[in-house]
């Protein structure tokens, strides 16, 4: 059986650089789907509580998360580590409590993983920077190491 994907995308498309989850999410959901994979990808401004329910109701093996991020400095993926799910709040929830959530209300039994993009220009408009916009090559690499079963830091 094939592998199966739940991406999901986090950001903002008309903050610059906070609309990289978009696009990496959408690249990297290409690549596995161009490797076999199963993939099904959610594009959200900001993760909510109700996210556990949509991530309990896709049962695929593994969740994705890609966000943008100031702290940033190349693209990591890593594995979220299992949280309380008392941690979110409606402002922002992290993806360990849409994971906590998912496993303790629904059952849903999944493992969640990270990519984060460098973010340097946050501010009004569209397009990404010219960095921000270089980290989106990276997404054939993240596809093969996810894949693989492999970290890449």
């Amino acid at each position: 059986m094939d592998p199966t994907f739940l991406v999901i995308g986090i950001g903002n498309t008309l903050r610059r650089d906070d609309g990289a989850g978009w696009l990496f999410a959408q690249a990297l959901a290409d690549a596995l789907r161009t490797a076999g994979a199963v993939v099904e990808l959610i594009l959200q401004q900001q993760l909510m509580p109700e996210t556990a329910e949509i991530v309990a109701e896709q049962g695929a093996a593994q969740v994705v998360f890609v966000d943008a991020s100031v702290e940033a400095e190349t693209v990591t993926l890593e594995t979220i580590p299992d949280e309380s799910a008392s941690s979110g709040t409606s402002h922002h929830v992290a993806p360990a409590t849409i994971l906590a959530v998912a496993r303790r209300l629904y059952g849903a039994e999944v493992n969640g993983l990270l990519v984060q993009l460098p973010a340097r220009d946050l501010g009004h408009g569209e397009g990404l920077s010219d960095y921000a916009a270089a980290c989106l090559d990276e997404a054939d690499a993240i596809a093969a190491n996810l894949l693989a079963g492999t970290m890449h830091r």
